[in-house]
C-alpha cells in the first residue's frame, strides 16, 4: 500500500498594515535603539537583555540594574536608524560576551587550557567589538578618508603639488 500525500496545514496569511511600514507610529526607544517602529526597538532591545549571561539567585533588582547598563550602552552609541541599532547591539553583546569569557579565565578552579582557549575567545570578540565600532563610524563617515590620485598632467608652465601644504603662519592647510 502506498501513503498518500497529505500536505501541511496552511499557516494563517499574516496581515500588514502597509501604512504602518512606509509611516510607523513613533517610539520612544528610538533615542536607544534608533528607530521611529516600536516593534522593531522592543525586539532588538529585548535581544540584547537575553543576550547578557545572568548567574542564577541574582535578584530581580541586580538583574534589571545589569539589562539596564546594557541598554544604556546600546543609547550610548545614539544609532540614527534601525542599521545603527543593530551595529550597537552587537557590539554591546560582543562586549558583554568578552567579559564574561575574560571573567572565566581567571577563576582560580579554571584549568589553564581552558583558561587560554577563554582568553582568546574574550580578545577575539573585543576585536570584533571594536570591528563594529568601526562599522558605524564608517557608516557616519567619520574616520580616515583616502582620496586616490591616479594621474595628474601638469601642461607646461603649470604646478603641482603632492603632500601636505603648509601656511606661512605654519598652519597646515588642507
Amino acid at each position: 500500500m502506498s501513503k498518500r500525500y497529505v500536505p501541511a496545514p496552511a499557516r494563517p496569511a499574516i496581515t500588514l498594515d502597509c501604512d504602518e511600514l512606509v509611516k510607523p507610529p513613533g517610539s520612544p526607544l528610538k533615542p536607544i535603539a534608533g528607530s521611529d517602529d516600536p516593534r522593531f526597538n522592543n525586539v532588538l532591545l529585548n535581544a540584547v537583555g537575553q543576550s547578557l549571561w545572568v548567574p542564577s539567585g541574582v535578584t530581580d533588582d541586580d538583574r534589571s540594574h545589569r539589562i539596564g547598563a546594557a541598554l544604556a550602552a546600546v543609547r550610548g552609541f545614539n544609532p540614527r536608524d534601525e542599521v545603527e541599532g543593530m551595529i550597537a547591539a552587537q557590539a554591546v553583546a560582543l562586549h558583554h560576551a568578552a567579559m564574561e569569557c575574560a571573567r572565566r579565565a581567571m577563576l582560580p578552579e579554571q584549568p589553564s587550557e581552558a583558561a587560554d582557549r577563554l582568553r582568546r575567545q574574550a580578545a577575539n570578540m573585543a576585536r570584533a567589538m571594536v570591528d563594529m565600532v568601526d562599522a558605524i563610524e564608517r557608516r557616519r563617515g567619520k574616520g580616515p578618508q583616502i582620496v586616490r590620485v591616479e594621474r595628474v598632467v601638469v601642461h607646461d608652465g603649470g604646478q603641482a603639488i603632492v603632500g601636505s601644504i603648509a601656511s606661512s603662519a605654519g598652519n597646515r592647510a588642507d
